[in-house]
C-alpha cells in the first residue's frame, strides 16, 4: 500500500535494541533482598601488606575523591587538562566512562536464560552453567571472581512469566510476585570462552524455576584502584604545582636540577651565564610524574656534539641501527628527564626492542625493572621472549587472581605464582623477600594496579625505609641515608593501546615521592606503541579517554616540533642524518622505527603513505612459493600487469548486508560465501595452510556467520576449514597472518554515517568524522586491517561505500593505477577512484620494474622479471629487496635536488663527522 503525498515516512530503526517485553525489563529495576557469594579469586591486599611492614609505618592509603562540584555533568566548564586541574579533569572523564560501562552492561543483559547445574571439576562444589554470548569476543568481559547478578523467574513451561507467592521473611504475609524478589550476587569459577559458558558459584539458591534474568555488575575493585592511582599521581602534582616559581626561577631550578642529574650531588650549582646561584634542587619537590605527564623543552638536555655510534654488546644481534639507537639512548639517558617514546609502524620489532632494553638496563646498573603491555597476551608475548634468557628467580609473570590457568601460556607458568586460597588455586602475588628479588615483573597496565595496592611502589617503599630508620634511631643527630628506589624503570609495549587512566597504575608503582631528590638517580620511562593503530576500547568513548597517553604525549611540541620527528624527516633507506650544522638541538627523546620485517612492498605502499609519511622500508623476504605466482594476483580486465605480480586484491562485492532480527547485529551472506570460497581455494590450490589464513570483519554478527559458514560441509572437503583464523578487526591488533581476507560487510551507503558514530564497522566519510572526528578512529581500523598482511591482502567491498572514505578511496585508487582489480567487476564506479595520491614505495616498485625492462632490453633479453634478475636465474629476495632500496634512495635524491635553499655546505672533515653521527 502507497502513503498518501505528503504523509510523514516511517522506518525501522536498525540499531534498535534487541526486544525485551516490559515485564521482564521491569524485574531487573525492582529492589531485591542481595544475597552475595564470596570468591577466593581476589588478592587480599591489607593482609599481604601487614606481611612485611606494621600498621605503624604505613604511608596512608590514597581514597577516591569526591566528585567535582557541578557533578559530572554539572554546570561547571570541563577544565582545561594541566598538572593542576588533573585531578578534577580526569575525574569528570572517569565518571563518565563508568556511567556508559553501566550502560554498556545493561546491553549485554540476557532475559529469561537457563541456569544449568553442573559440578566443578574437582566435585566439591555445586556450581551453574550459564551460555554468555559474545564472550569470546570480550563483549562483555568477564573473568574469575566477577560478579554476576541473578534475578529467578516465575514461568510456566512456555516461558511466560506467573504469579507465584513469594514470603520475605517468617512473619509477612506471601506475596504475588513473577520472580523470587531476591538477587543472587554469583560469582564467575570458572570459564570456557571458546563455547562461550561461564560457570556460577550461587550461594542460597533454590534450585526451583531455572530461568533467570541475568545482569553483569561494575567492577568494583578496579574502579576503586583507579580512583587511587589518579588520587595518588595528581597529589603529587599538586605538590609540585603549589611550589612552581616564576618562569625565570623556574628555568635556573631546571637547569640545575639537569647539571645534578647529570654529575651527581656534588654539581656545581652555579649557573654558567652570570654566575648566579640557583636554588638547589632538593629545595622543591621531585617533579619527576609532571615531567613524565606534561614535558617540557626545558626538561630536556641539548645536544651540541655528534655522537659516537653505539657500541654495545647485544643479546639480540639481529636488532637494526634505529633499534639499537633506541636501546642506546635509554640505555645512557642523555636526553633528559622525560618519556622516551619509540614510535613503531607494524612489522617494525616494538617488542623486540623493549626486550633488548630491558635485557640492557638490567645487566647495567638498573636492579629492577616493572614492564607492562595493555592485554594480558601482549604481556605474555614480553614475557616469553623475556624467558628465552632469564629464569624463575630473575623473571616474574604477574597475573591477576581472575586469570584461568588455560589462559596463561604453558611455558610462562613456571614464571608465576600460584597460592592456595581456601578450595581454589589462584594466581597470587608471590612472598615480598621473593617479590622483591626478582629482576624484571611483567604484567598488563591494568594489573599493575595490583603493586599498587599492595603498597610495593616506590613511593610506600621509600616512605617506609625512610620513617623505620628514623623510628629506629630517634637520637641520631644526622639525618638517615637516603633510600635507593627499587623500581628503577617502567616500559609499556603496544602503549597507544592503553588509555591514560590505565597508564597511571604503572606509573603510581613506579613514580618517586615528592621527597625523594632530583639530584639521585631517577626512574627511566620508555614506551613502544603506534598512534596510528587501534587505540584504547572505552564504554564511552571520549576523546580524552580514547587517546593514549602514548599519543597525548607524541603531539606535544617536545615531540612534534623536533626536526628529526617523523613529520619532518623525508623518506629514505636509512635514519635521518643528523649533521654537525644542525646542532645544537634537543638530544631526540623518541625514536622512529621505520624498517618494516612484515610485509611485501606493495602492501605496505598505501599505508606508509598515508599515515606514516613515506618512511616506512620494506626488509621481508619471502621464499618462493604457489601463493606468489596465484592467478589470484592477475585480475583479468585490466591495463596493468606486474612482473612478479603485487600480492594485493580488491573484489568488488555488492551483495547486500542484513541485520540480524532484534537488532542482533549487521552480516552479509553473500560477502561471507565470497571470501569463505576464496580462503578455500588458496587452501586447495595455493597449498596454504588454514591457520596462516585471516578472515576479519567489523561487525561481530558477520564474524559469526563467517565461521558457521567455513566449518560447514561446503569447504574442506565437507569437513569444514576450521583452523582458518575468522575474528573481529580488535582480535587482530599485534597479529599477523600469510593472507589476510578483510571483509568491509557494509553495502548500503546510508548508513555509513551512523556507524561511524557508533564506532562501529570500519569505513567513515568525508565529513568531518571521516578525517579527525570519528573517522579518525575509522581510520585506524582501516589501518590496522590492512597491515596484518604479510604475503598477500585481499579486501572485499562494496565500491559506492568504500567511495565515502577518504583512505579507501586512496586504497582502491592504488589498486585501480596498478592493476589490482578487475575494472569490468568495478564497472562505473572507476570514476571514483580516478585521482590519489602517488606514495613513495609505489613509485619506487614501479621505477624499479622499469629500470629492469630496460636493462633487460639493453642486453638483449627477453623474459620475465623478478627483482632485478631474469626470472629463473636463482637470484635472492634480498637482491629484489636491495633493488627497492635503491629505488627509494634514487626517488628521496630526486626530491632533494628540487629542494631551494638548502646548501648547507661541510667540508671532508665535517662529512667524515656527520658520518658516525646519525647514520652507520
Amino acid at each position: 500500500m502507497t502513503a498518501p503525498p505528503g504523509a510523514p515516512q516511517w522506518e525501522l530503526d536498525v540499531y534498535a535494541t534487541p526486544f525485551v517485553p516490559d515485564a521482564f525489563r521491569a524485574i531487573n529495576s525492582e529492589r531485591a533482598a542481595v544475597i552475595p557469594t564470596q570468591t577466593q579469586h581476589r588478592i587480599l591486599f591489607s593482609e599481604y601488606t601487614e606481611t612485611f611492614v606494621a600498621r605503624h609505618f604505613r604511608p596512608p592509603s590514597a581514597s577516591a575523591r569526591p566528585a567535582p562540584a557541578g557533578g559530572v555533568n554539572g554546570s561547571q566548564p570541563e577544565p582545561r587538562l594541566s598538572a593542576a586541574s588533573y585531578l578534577d579533569f580526569w575525574h569528570r572523564v572517569h565518571e563518565a566512562e563508568i556511567s556508559a560501562k553501566e550502560v554498556e552492561n545493561d546491553a549485554y543483559a540476557l532475559y529469561n536464560v537457563p541456569l544449568v547445574p553442573t559440578e566443578a571439576y574437582d566435585g566439591q562444589q555445586q556450581l551453574y552453567r550459564l551460555l554468555v554470548p559474545g564472550l569470546r569476543e570480550e563483549t562483555p568481559f568477564v573473568e574469575l571472581g566477577d560478579t554476576i547478578q541473578l534475578r529467578q523467574l516465575h514461568v510456566d513451561p512456555f516461558n511466560n512469566l506467573i504469579l507465584m507467592p513469594v514470603q520475605f521473611g517468617p512473619h509477612s504475609p506471601p506475596t504475588l510476585f513473577t520472580w523470587g524478589g531476591v538477587q543472587y550476587d554469583a560469582t564467575v569459577e570458572d570459564i570456557n570462552r571458546a563455547f562461550e559458558l561461564v560457570f556460577l558459584k550461587v550461594e542460597g539458591l533454590v534450585p526451583q524455576c531455572m530461568r533467570f534474568n541475568v545482569t553483569y555488575a561494575i567492577r568494583h575493585r578496579l574502579v576503586g584502584a583507579q580512583g587511587k592511582a589518579l588520587q595518588r599521581v595528581s597529589h603529587d602534582l599538586s605538590k609540585i604545582a603549589r611550589h612552581e616559581l616564576a618562569s625565570e626561577m623556574t628555568k635556573l631550578v631546571h637547569d640545575a636540577a639537569n647539571v645534578a642529574l647529570r654529575n651527581g650531588d656534588n654539581a656545581n650549582h652555579t649557573n654558567g651565564v652570570n654566575g648566579t646561584t640557583s636554588p638547589k634542587p632538593g629545595d622543591i619537590p621531585n617533579d619527576w610524574i609532571r615531567r613524565m605527564l606534561f614535558p617540557i623543552d626545558l626538561d630536556g638536555f641539548m645536544q651540541t656534539q655528534l655522537d659516537s655510534l653505539p657500541r654495545r654488546g647485544l643479546f639480540d644481534g639481529k636488532l637494526n641501527y634505529e633499534q639499537i639507537v633506541a636501546v642506546d639512548n635509554v640505555c645512557r639517558n642523555h636526553y633528559g628527564v622525560l618519556p622516551y617514546l619509540i614510535s613503531g609502524p607494524p612489522g617494525t620489532g616494538k617488542t623486540k626492542t623493549l626486550v633488548e632494553l630491558a635485557m640492557q638496563l638490567i645487566n647495567s646498573e638498573i636492579d629492577h625493572i616493572l614492564i607492562c603491555a595493555p592485554s594480558e597476551s601482549a604481556a605474555d608475548t614480553l614475557a616469553l621472549r623475556l624467558s628465552k634468557r632469564l629464569n624463575t628467580s630473575q623473571l616474574f609473570r604477574l597475573n591477576a587472581a581472575g586469570r584461568t590457568e588455560s589462559e596463561v601460556p604453558a611455558p610462562l607458568r613456571k614464571y608465576c605464582y600460584r597460592e592456595t586460597r581456601g578450595d581454589q588455586l589462584v594466581y597470587y602475588l608471590p612472598p615480598f623477600p621473593q617479590l622483591m628479588k626478582y629482576l624484571i615483573v611483567v604484567t598488563s597496565t591494568r594489573n599493575a594496579s595490583i603493586l599498587m595496592e599492595a603498597r610495593v611502589t616506590n613511593a610506600d617503599l621509600y616512605t617506609i625505609e625512610g620513617t623505620m630508620l628514623s623510628a629506629f634511631h630517634p637520637e641520631s643527630a644526622t639525618p638517615p641515608p637516603t633510600p635507593s628506589l627499587h623500581w628503577g624503570a617502567l616500559l609499556i609495549d603496544e602503549a597507544a593501546q592503553a588509555t591514560e587512566l590505565e597508564s597511571l597504575f604503572p606509573l603510581a608503582v613506579v613514580m618517586p615521592p615528592p621527597s625523594y631528590p632530583p639530584s639521585s638517580p631517577q626512574p627511566r620511562f620508555a614506551m613502544a606503541g603506534d598512534e596510528n593503530q587501534l587505540g584504547p576500547r572505552t564504554a564511552s568513548r571520549n576523546p580524552h579517554l580514547t587517546t593514549s597517553l602514548f599519543a597525548r604525549l607524541f603531539a606535544r611540541d617536545i615531540y612534534a616540533s623536533h626536526p628529526l620527528s617523523r613529520s619532518n624527516v623525508r623518506p629514505s633507506t636509512s635514519a635521518p642524518v643528523l649533521t654537525a650544522a644542525m646542532l645544537p638541538m634537543p638530544y631526540p627523546p623518541f625514536e622512529n622505527l621505520t624498517r618494516n620485517y612484515r610485509s611485501h612492498p606493495a602492501i605496505l605502499s598505501v599505508p606508509s603513505s598515508l599515515f606514516y609519511n613515506d618512511t616506512l622500508i620494506p626488509e621481508a623476504t619471502f621464499p618462493p612459493s604457489k601463493l606468489s605466482t596465484s592467478p589470484l594476483w592477475l585480475p583479468p580486465n585490466t591495463n596493468t600487469r606486474h612482473n612478479p605480480p603485487w600480492p594485493v586484491r580488491f573484489l568488488p562485492h555488492r551483495g547486500a548486508d542484513d541485520i540480524e532480527r532484534d537488532g542482533g547485529g549487521w552480516f552479509n551472506p553473500s560477502e561471507a560465501r565470497f571470501a569463505c570460497s576464496l580462503v578455500q581455494t588458496l587452501v586447495s590450490a595455493s597449498g596454504i595452510p588454514e591457520r596462516d589464513i585471516i578472515i576479519m570483519s567489523p561487525f561481530a554478527a558477520q564474524v559469526k556467520y563467517l565461521r558457521r559458514e567455513i566449518r560447514s560441509q561446503r569447504y574442506g572437503g565437507g569437513k569444514g576449514l576450521y583452523d582458518v583464523n575468522i575474528g573481529p578487526l580488535e582480535a587482530f591488533q599485534g597479529l599477523e597472518g600469510r593472507v589476510v581476507v578483510v571483509c568491509t560487510t557494509r553495502s548500503r551507503t546510508r548508513y555509513v554515517e551512523s556507524d561511524g558514530k557508533r564506532g562501529i564497522g570500519v569505513v567513515g566519510t568525508d565529513a568531518r568524522d571521516g578525517m579527525e572526528g570519528d573517522g579518525g578512529s575509522m581510520r585506524k581500523r582501516m589501518n590496522m586491517a590492512i597491515t596484518r598482511a604479510k604475503e598477500g591482502l585481499v579486501v572485499i567491498g562494496h565500491p559506492e561505500v568504500l567511495a565515502l572514505d577518504p583512505w579507501w578511496r586512496e586504497w582502491v585508487g592504488f589498486c585501480v593505477r596498478n592493476g589490482l582489480v578487475d575494472l569490468n567487476e568495478l564497472g562505473d564506479d572507476v570514476k571514483y577512484f580516478r585521482e590519489g595520491r602517488v606514495g613513495v614505495l609505489e613509485k619506487a616498485l614501479l621505477n624499479q620494474e622499469e629500470s629492469m625492462r630496460e636493462r633487460i632490453e639493453g642486453e638483449g633479453r627477453r623474459g620475465r622479471v623478478l627483482g632485478g634478475a631474469v626470472l629463473g636465474q636463482g637470484v635472492e629476495d634480498e637482491m629484489w629487496i636491495a633493488g627497492l632500496r635503491d629505488a627509494i634512495e634514487g626517488l628521496g635524491d630526486d626530491e632533494e635536488e628540487e629542494e631551494d635553499g638548502e646548501d648547507d655546505e661541510l667540508d671532508a672533515d665535517e662529512d667524515e663527522e656527520a658520518a658516525v653521527g646519525y647514520r652507520e
